[in-house]
């Protein structure tokens, strides 16, 4: 799968998505939070990728498998050439978050390490920054 087959999820209503996707009861998560996104349901597919649908709606999606997390960062990379708004990462000290808000997609880096990618409807970078982003604690070792 591509980055244009995860976004076309976003068209998905959450019982078309539970239906398409064969979702068992213990793959659903309910009254669950990412990061400032709360009172969500969070669907597990496994392979590190999560999808969190509120009221019926997807509204992000998280997916950590270091060979899928890679491949679509490469393929996102590879067609735009916009800058992006760096941000403290919660995957490590040395880590930071680019976001490219208005493409709907952000990567978690270490150097050439894709930690997660997050992918979710195109918003405006404030709206990430108020609604999605949790500035991480302190790294304290």
């Amino acid at each position: 799968m591509g980055l244009n087959d995860y976004q076309d999820y976003f068209t998905l209503s959450y019982d078309q998505f539970i239906t398409e996707n064969d979702v068992q009861s213990s793959q659903i998560h309910k009254d669950v939070s990412y990061e400032k996104i709360t009172s969500v349901t969070r669907v597990s597919l496994g392979d590190g990728k999560n999808f969190y649908f509120k009221e019926g709606k997807l509204k992000l999606i998280y997916i950590s498998r270091d060979t899928l997390t890679k491949k679509l960062w490469n393929e996102f990379k590879s067609i735009t050439n916009t800058s992006e708004k760096r941000v403290r990462s919660r995957a490590g000290k040395t880590a930071n978050q680019l976001i490219f808000a208005a493409h709907g997609i952000t990567a978690s880096v270490t150097k050439d390490e894709v930690n997660f990618i997050e992918i979710y409807p195109p918003c405006s970078l404030e709206y990430y920054l108020e609604n999605i982003y949790k500035e991480p604690r302190p790294f304290i070792r």
